[in-house]
C-alpha cells in the first residue's frame, strides 16, 4: 500500500519537481517584488490541494508552464485569487488553464503608482442607480435602505439582513487617480457580460468555472458568477486606467534613454523623434532582400540596412501589445531571437523576425497579449530544453 509520504514523494519526483527546475527561467520574468520561491512554493500548495489540477497538470507539464509563465508576466501568485491554475480538457486530454481573477487585475492598477482607488459594482434590478455620460462624472448607485445616518442596520441590509435586489442587471467599475481625476466608466449591461462569458467558452455543467459559482451562497444564486462580472467591468476599464504591465513598458523606454547618445532618437525639424523599443538592441546581420531601393544612402561594402521607421514602429506597438516582462526580459528575448547580445540597434533582418515572433504569438494567443507573452517564454524553455540535451 502507498503510503502518503511515498505519494508525496513520487509527486516531487514529477510535475513539481519539472516546475522547480525551471526556477531561473521564471525569476528571469517576475518583477521584483515577487520571491521566486514564493511564487513557486504557492503553485506547488495549489497542486497539493487538487487532486484533479495535479492529474492536469502531470498530463500536460506544457500547459502548467505556460500558464505559470503568463501569470509569472503578471506579478501576481499562481494559484491564488489573483491568478487561478484550473483543470481543464483540451481536445478531451487535461490541461491546465491560468486564469487572472479579480483581485488580479485591480491589483496591477494598484501596483502601476497612479491609482488612488478602485470602484467596481455590479447593478441589480431593485437598486437606484443613475449614469448620464458627459453630465456625471461617475455613477450614483445606492443598494441600502435611506440614506440618513440615523437609520437602522435593517432599514440598510433589510430586516433580517438579507435585502432583495433582484437579479445583476448589469455592473460597473471607474477609477480615482492619484491626481483626484476620475478616469473614465466602463459600464455593461447583461448581455454584454454574458457575451464575455459566452467568448472564453464557458459551459453551464463546468464545475472548475467561476461564472458557475455561488458567489453569496445557495440562498442567493441570482449573484452566481458575480466576482466574474466585476473581473469583466475591470478588464473593460484597463484601457483607460495605468497597470503594472505599463508601468513596465516606461521603465523600458527610460532604460533606453538612459543607455547613452548612442541610444537617444535623432533629432527631427527641432524635435525629437519618439523612441521605439526596436532600437534598444542588436547587431549588424545579412544583408535584408527587401528593402526598398532608393530608400536611403546606398549601402556600403560591410554596412547593413536599418529597419524603417514603419517597420520600427510597428515592432514598437507589438511589444507594448506582448508584455513580455522588464527591459532586461526584453533584452533577453531579442537576443535569443537574433542570436547576438543585445547591445547595438537592430537590423531590418532581426525587427523582421522579432515582428513574426510576436505576430505568430499574438495569433496562436486569439488577441491575447498575456497568454501571448506567457507561449514566447514557454516555447523559449522548450528550445533551451532541446539545445541542452
Amino acid at each position: 500500500m502507498t503510503t502518503v509520504t511515498q505519494a508525496v514523494e513520487k509527486r516531487d519526483a514529477g510535475i513539481v519537481n519539472v516546475m522547480w527546475a525551471r526556477k531561473t527561467h521564471f525569476a528571469a520574468v517576475l518583477p521584483d517584488h515577487v520571491d521566486v520561491k514564493s511564487f513557486l512554493g504557492t503553485a506547488g500548495a495549489a497542486l497539493y490541494a487538487s487532486r484533479a489540477l495535479m492529474e492536469a497538470a502531470e498530463a500536460s507539464p506544457d500547459s502548467l508552464i505556460t500558464a505559470m509563465m503568463r501569470c509569472a508576466a503578471l506579478g501576481h501568485q499562481p494559484g491564488t485569487d489573483e491568478f487561478y491554475l484550473t483543470p481543464r480538457k483540451v481536445k478531451g486530454r487535461p490541461a491546465v488553464l491560468g486564469i487572472e481573477g479579480y483581485r488580479g487585475v485591480i491589483e496591477r492598477m494598484y501596483r502601476s503608482g497612479a491609482v488612488k482607488n478602485v470602484i467596481v459594482r455590479e447593478v441589480c434590478a431593485n437598486d437606484k442607480f443613475r449614469y448620464v455620460e458627459g453630465r456625471d462624472e461617475k455613477p450614483r448607485h445606492a443598494f441600502g435602505g435611506p440614506d440618513a445616518y440615523d437609520s437602522t442596520g435593517a432599514d440598510f441590509f433589510g430586516a433580517h439582513g438579507s435585502r432583495d435586489r433582484g437579479e445583476m442587471v448589469g455592473v460597473y467599475a471607474y477609477a480615482v487617480l492619484m491626481t483626484g481625476a476620475v478616469s473614465r466608466v466602463a459600464i455593461l449591461n447583461r448581455d454584454d457580460v454574458h457575451a464575455a462569458r459566452d467568448a472564453g467558452g464557458w459551459k453551464a455543467d463546468d464545475e472548475y468555472s467561476p461564472w458557475n459559482r455561488l458567489d453569496a451562497g445557495r440562498g442567493h444564486p441570482e449573484f452566481q458568477g458575480r466576482s466574474m462580472w466585476w473581473k469583466t467591468a475591470a478588464k473593460r476599464l484597463e484601457p483607460w486606467v495605468p497597470t503594472s504591465a505599463e508601468y513596465r513598458r516606461e521603465q523600458l523606454r527610460a532604460a533606453v534613454q538612459a543607455a547613452g547618445p548612442a541610444a537617444q532618437p535623432p533629432e527631427a525639424n527641432g524635435r525629437a523623434e519618439p523612441v521605439f523599443e526596436a532600437e534598444v538592441a542588436g547587431d549588424p546581420g545579412p544583408a535584408a532582400q527587401d528593402e526598398a531601393p532608393g530608400s536611403g544612402p546606398a549601402a556600403g561594402p560591410g554596412t547593413t540596412p536599418k529597419p524603417s521607421k514603419a517597420a520600427s514602429e510597428k515592432l514598437s506597438r507589438l511589444l507594448a501589445q506582448v508584455p513580455l516582462g522588464d527591459a532586461e526580459d526584453v533584452a533577453a528575448l531579442i537576443a535569443s531571437v537574433t542570436g547576438h547580445p543585445a547591445q547595438e540597434p537592430l537590423t531590418a533582418a532581426d525587427v523582421r523576425t522579432l515582428t513574426t515572433v510576436l505576430e505568430d504569438a499574438l495569433r496562436e494567443a486569439g488577441g491575447d497579449g498575456e497568454k501571448a507573452a506567457g507561449d514566447i517564454w514557454a516555447n523559449r524553455q522548450r528550445a533551451e530544453k532541446a539545445r541542452d540535451g
